[in-house]
């Protein structure tokens, strides 16, 4: 009996920590900046971007995402720029469809939130580090439990084979994400 009892305690602890949020594309968005002439600033947004996060919120370092973004959805609010950002001196949507982010860890350092994984953009691979911000939970009217993650990185495009546009339009690039998600029931 107590054999039992052990196990049954151990998978409702594991059910309980493996909770699932569902992604709230209408308050979310990921955003990018980058230098044009090095005398200003272009911003843009994916319009298509999809969120898996699952684990505890009230223990970050238990959280764990995966990000997948449609290149195609590119929005700099000007076409001519669009389309050119999906051909090949750019995102080469043709050759690479998607851009993904899987974490590997999350770990919380002087008090900061700190999202580690890897970034795939371009066909390229490498491991970023991401400090965010965790609001919530809170519950809204409809009673729903929602939790917000916001943060940003600056990444440097041509380590990922981005080189299009040089030296006029920038090499680093920074990546805003905000997102919200709700808890699955």
């Amino acid at each position: 009996m107590k054999i039992l009892s052990l196990v049954f305690g151990l998978a409702l602890a594991a059910s309980v920590q493996a909770q699932t949020w569902n992604h709230d594309t209408a308050h979310s968005s990921v955003g990018f900046a980058i230098k044009h002439m090095a005398v200003s600033t272009t911003r843009g947004e994916f319009d298509k971007v999809s969120i898996k996060l699952s684990g505890d919120p009230k223990k970050p370092t238990s959280l764990a995402a995966e990000v997948t973004i449609a290149a195609a959805s590119v929005n700099t609010k000007n076409t001519g720029r669009d389309e050119h950002l999906r051909k090949d001196d750019f995102f080469d949507v043709a050759k690479f469809p998607e851009i993904t982010f899987k974490s590997e860890k999350v770990e919380v350092k002087g008090g900061k939130n700190l999202m580690t994984g890897t970034l795939t953009l371009h066909g390229v691979a490498k491991k970023v580090s991401i400090p965010f911000q965790l609001t919530g939970p809170v519950e809204d009217p409809w009673k729903n439990t929602r939790v917000g993650l916001e943060g940003s990185l600056t990444i440097d495009r041509t380590d990922y084979g981005m080189t299009g546009g040089l030296p006029a339009v920038g090499k680093e690039v920074k990546i805003d994400i905000s997102t919200e998600f709700i808890q699955a029931k």
